[in-house]
């Protein structure tokens, strides 16, 4: 069983910080009950070359493949896709095998 690595970026809506606390414990927890860890959560000041201008950028390794591919489309998760589109006007999410290219 090998690792697997999600990527997420997202753009935050003008009052995200309202309701980004609420957000933030909730994905935690779900992700940490899962056996994910958040290696990185990240602000982003600036972007240096690109056309497209994320404002945050996280990165959650799971132990397994299976993990990370059906994690995020369980009803669980689903829930909470509501309070997720309050705080961000664009989310993407990326899944990669965990190590070097």
């Amino acid at each position: 069983m090998s690792k697997y690595t999600i990527i997420v970026e997202g753009k935050f809506l003008q009052d995200y910080h309202c309701v980004f606390p609420e957000y933030s414990e909730k994905i935690r927890q779900y992700i940490a009950g899962h056996g994910g860890v958040v290696i990185r959560r990240q602000k982003i000041e600036r972007v240096l070359y690109g056309d497209d201008s994320p404002d945050f950028f996280m990165v959650i390794d799971f132990p397994s493949k299976d993990i990370a591919e059906t994690l995020f489309f369980d009803q669980e998760y689903l829930d909470i896709i509501p309070l997720r589109n309050k705080v961000f006007s664009v989310f993407k999410m990326y899944m990669a095998p965990f190590g070097d290219v």
